[in-house]
């Protein structure tokens, strides 16, 4: 009896789930907190976390794996800077961003990588697509081709 009593208050005073995996992109992670946060932000579109949020952080994903497999240059500081400066307007100041941050787990550090992993996979689509009128389908098949050779577990919501 007394294992039992003390396994209960073991159990009560256990944390809470902390986060939730939405998918796994070639043993990267994605979770509910960088879903949140990044919709908070701005950074991608979409009004709650749902299959369409989750699908374009898998694209994303395999995008910036497929973009470090060809190192295209670090962006510059001052178009990271300028980005920053973007998201920080949409949240509304310095205050709110922080506010934003701390109740997804995200860090500065984090966002600032966001950023700027962003910026690199539009400077390689850029590079790879041209600006025509074929232009987002040539894309739209690519990320399948990707989609088709990666690894991706997508969790159920």
């Amino acid at each position: 009896m007394p294992f039992l009593l003390a396994a209960c208050l073991v159990m009560a005073q256990a944390p809470g789930l902390l986060d939730r995996t939405l998918a796994i992109v070639s043993g990267r992670t994605i979770t509910l907190s960088d879903a949140r946060t990044v919709l908070a932000l701005g950074l991608v579109k979409g009004g709650e976390v749902d299959a369409d949020v989750t699908q374009r952080l898998v694209d994303r994903q395999l995008m910036l794996l497929e973009a470090d497999r060809y190192e295209p240059p670090a962006p510059p500081d001052e178009r990271i800077e300028a980005r920053l400066a973007d998201v920080r307007a949409r949240a509304g100041g310095d205050e709110a961003l922080a506010g934003v941050l701390a109740r997804n787990g995200f860090t500065e550090g984090r966002l600032r990588a966001w950023v700027r992993d962003d910026l690199r996979v539009a400077a390689y689509l850029q590079q790879r697509f041209v600006a025509d009128e074929r232009r987002a389908d040539l894309i739209a098949d690519w990320l399948s081709d990707l989609r088709r050779r990666a690894e991706v577990v997508i969790l159920p919501q």
